[in-house]
């Protein structure tokens, strides 16, 4: 059961040193039952036969247990066990044990709902819920690890099987925060991210996340003016300017005092509705509407030919300098490591040789040469530690390299129409993805 529910880890399976010591392991593999694998450190993993035998006594152990699990959770308010599951539990099946991985999570992505788990009353429940199922057997506490050249084990986490989220969906997934305050939620989670954006001089780089970074978090800059002007009046921000606005959309003045008022006034309410069953999340807005986007005049002109000539040069540069890139940091094996690490990739590289071949195109010489984005995004992540310096860095370098591909590779190469909006957005996701390169190297 442990190998069962702890495999969940990574898709290469639970490290055997995790239970390497237990008895009964000699037994199930004579069996069976499980199986070795050799990822660069060693796991187990079931096969299909221990996985039916396995999910027909979870099961069991599920039914029989579900009233008394529900007694001894009976003091953990339920909306924070709604939270539980349904910002956590129903995403993912392994979560961190350490209120750092939240706290810093919080601090760099934005993640309202990290930044209500760090909390400490709130990560004290936290514990108590996942040790309760652990009492139960129905989640195992096993080490994360990074399977690369030597692997390198990392910190201890909660794992459940897709059998124990389906029962705790089913049984307490109900609402925790209503759309509303959802809302008022996002709102934190993009001026947390503003911060960052509003930070570099550069006007129109600041302006063009600025606005994506609006589509990512679905807020308005009606609510954003109501919070920003609020305070304005504490001197802790300028007045709210907008995106119409030659200038950024608006100065952060005090960026401790920034912090604090954002905390004060979202995320405590927030995280006092959960514990305490009531309570208040404000819906700021401004009663003057801010103007539309649709009104920004750049996003409305089509590029002549010249501008289309800079634009093509601007896409197909930043996909020159990532191959080298991806070269250089992988070293002069990078084609065998790729070929072995991520067969897949390799193997759709030699697919659209053979079909040049077959129609008679001169092949390229390099196989990268034949990449598309979702090739460059399983090559970031299988190499994560190569490329970015933790989770939050590697998905601001993938929502960028979308942002790149889809606004400006994808348009100029297939001849779309291609105006100034999808022109600056492109050439800001550039700016950041050559700025990435140039810190790594």
């Amino acid at each position: 059961m442990k190998i069962y529910i702890g495999q969940n880890i990574r898709d290469e399976g639970i490290l055997q040193s995790e239970i390497s010591d237990k008895k009964e392991v000699p037994t199930l593999l004579s069996e069976g039952f499980i199986k070795e694998n050799h990822w660069h450190l060693d796991q187990f993993l079931t096969t299909d036969k221990g996985s039916i035998s396995a999910r027909r006594i979870l099961n069991k152990k599920i039914e029989n247990s579900k009233n008394r699990f529900r007694h001894k959770i009976q003091k953990i308010p339920t909306r924070i066990i709604s939270f539980f599951i349904n910002r956590y539990t129903s995403q993912e099946l392994a979560y961190p044990t350490e209120k750092e991985y939240f706290e810093f999570s919080a601090l760099h992505s934005g993640s309202w709902e990290d930044s209500i788990l760090a909390d400490g009353r709130i990560w004290i429940l936290w514990n108590e819920f996942f040790e309760s199922l652990r009492s139960f057997g129905l989640c195992e506490k096993t080490r994360d690890y990074v399977s690369t050249r030597g692997g390198q084990t990392r910190a201890y986490h909660y794992v459940i099987s897709r059998e124990v989220r389906s029962f705790l969906i089913t049984e307490f997934g109900n609402t925790d925060f209503t759309t509303d305050e959802e809302k008022t939620l996002n709102l934190y989670s993009f001026l947390i991210v503003a911060k960052r954006i509003l930070a570099t001089d550069d006007v129109e780089q600041a302006r063009q996340r600025y606005y994506e970074s609006l589509k990512r978090f679905q807020v308005t800059e009606d609510q954003i003016a109501g919070i920003v002007n609020e305070m304005n009046k504490l001197k802790i921000t300028s007045e709210y300017r907008g995106l119409l606005s030659e200038w950024k959309p608006f100065d952060i003045m005090n960026p401790t005092k920034y912090g604090i008022y954002l905390s004060s006034n979202v995320i405590q309410p927030a995280t006092n509705i959960l514990l305490e069953g009531k309570g208040t999340l404000k819906e700021y807005r401004v009663e003057r509407a801010m103007p539309s986007l649709s009104e920004v005049k750049f996003e409305l002109g089509i590029l002549d030919q010249r501008e289309l000539g800079d634009f093509y040069v601007l896409t197909s540069s930043l996909e020159r300098q990532l191959r080298e890139f991806i070269k250089e940091k992988l070293g002069k094996s990078w084609e065998i490591r790729i070929k072995n690490d991520i067969p897949i990739v390799y193997q759709s590289w030699e697919e659209k040789k053979n079909k040049d071949i077959r129609w008679g195109i001169e092949p390229e010489k390099e196989l990268i040469n034949y990449s598309d984005l979702g090739d460059y995004i399983l090559i970031l992540k299988q190499y994560s530690r190569i490329f970015s310096d933790g989770l939050e860095e590697l998905g601001d370098i993938i929502t960028h390299l979308k942002i790149w591909y889809n606004h400006g590779r994808n348009p100029i190469m297939h001849f779309r129409t291609v105006n100034k909006q999808k022109f600056y957005t492109t050439k800001s996701a550039v700016d950041f993805l050559v700025g990435w390169m140039q810190r790594r190297r």
